[in-house]
C-alpha cells in the first residue's frame, strides 16, 4: 500500500544552511501545555516555567555551545510552544549545519533529559516553523513578536484552555 509523502514544511530549494536570520516555532506534542504557565496577575505577564520548561530553556541556552555558528538573539518560551529568533554565522568551518540540525539537536537534547523522570513522555510535535527573515524590518517585527508573546496569550493561535502537564 503506497503511503501519502508527505509534504516538507521547508522553502522548496532554499539552502538551509546558508547564514541568515531566522525566526522558528516549535510545539509541543499535540499542543499540551508541558512548559508552564502564564502569569496574568502580574503587571507584566509573565510564564512560570515548569521542570521541563526550565530543561527546554537550559538546554536552548546551551545549544550554542554545542552549535557556535547559531546565535540565539532572542526567545520565549511558551506553555505549550517555543519561538526562537536565531542568527546563522560563517565561521569558516568544513561543518555545513542547517537550521533543521539545530532544531533536531535541541529536541534530541530536551527529550535525552526530560525523560530520565517522565520515561514515556512525548515533548515535541513533528517538525517545526520557519519563517527566514529578509530585512531589519522583518527582523524587528519578529523581535516584538517574541517581546509581546506573553502578552498575547490568550489571543495566541497556540492557546487553549486545556492546561495539563
Amino acid at each position: 500500500m503506497d503511503r501519502p509523502v508527505r509534504k516538507s514544511p521547508r522553502l522548496k530549494g532554499y539552502d538551509y544552511s546558508l547564514c541568515g536570520a531566522y525566526f522558528l516555532t516549535i510545539c509541543t506534542y499535540k499542543f499540551q501545555h508541558l512548559f508552564g504557565k502564564i502569569d496574568f496577575a502580574l503587571q507584566e505577564n509573565s510564564i512560570d516555567l515548569s521542570d521541563i520548561g526550565a530543561t527546554v530553556q537550559k538546554n536552548l541556552d546551551a545549544l550554542p555551545e554545542r552549535f557556535p555558528e547559531f546565535e540565539i538573539l532572542n526567545y520565549a518560551i511558551m506553555p505549550n510552544h517555543l519561538h526562537i529568533l536565531v542568527l546563522k554565522v560563517d565561521l569558516g568551518t568544513s561543518k555545513n549545519r542547517t537550521i533543521s540540525d539545530f532544531v533536531c539537536a535541541l529536541k534530541s537534547l530536551t527529550t535525552r533529559e526530560i525523560r530520565m523522570n517522565y520515561p514515556s513522555k512525548q515533548i515535541w510535535k513533528e517538525s517545526f516553523h520557519d519563517h527566514i527573515i529578509r530585512n531589519d524590518r522583518d527582523l524587528a517585527f519578529h523581535w516584538d513578536y517574541i517581546e509581546q508573546n506573553v502578552n498575547r496569550w490568550q489571543k495566541d493561535k497556540y492557546f487553549n484552555s486545556q492546561i495539563g502537564h
